[in-house]
């Protein structure tokens, strides 16, 4: 057995509770994670980043809501227009 122990896997957590996803905003958000998170796992597997969705995240007031793993970066009032800069900040250099 080895004493080596692996880095917990990156996941990013989108809420789709029914504030969160009220006219869809998280499927929106979730189409535009996808090919985002594509590109940083690229042909690795497993996947160092993996995308999850949640029933609700019981921060209903502040949604659309992202939560990233294991630092726990939580992102409330997530528009579209801020997926990539959400990558870029807390999934790309740290993956």
């Amino acid at each position: 057995m080895s004493d080596v122990s692996s880095p917990k896997r990156k996941r990013v957590v989108v809420c789709r509770g029914q504030f969160c996803n009220m006219d869809r905003r998280a499927d929106k958000l979730l189409k535009r994670l996808e090919p985002l998170l594509d590109e940083v796992n690229g042909d690795q597997y497993p996947k160092p980043v993996k995308l999850e969705i949640a029933n609700c995240l019981s921060m209903c007031g502040a949604g659309p809501n992202i939560v990233v793993y294991p630092e726990g970066v939580i992102c409330n009032g997530v528009e579209e227009s801020m997926i990539g800069e959400i990558v870029a900040a807390h999934v790309k250099d740290s993956s």
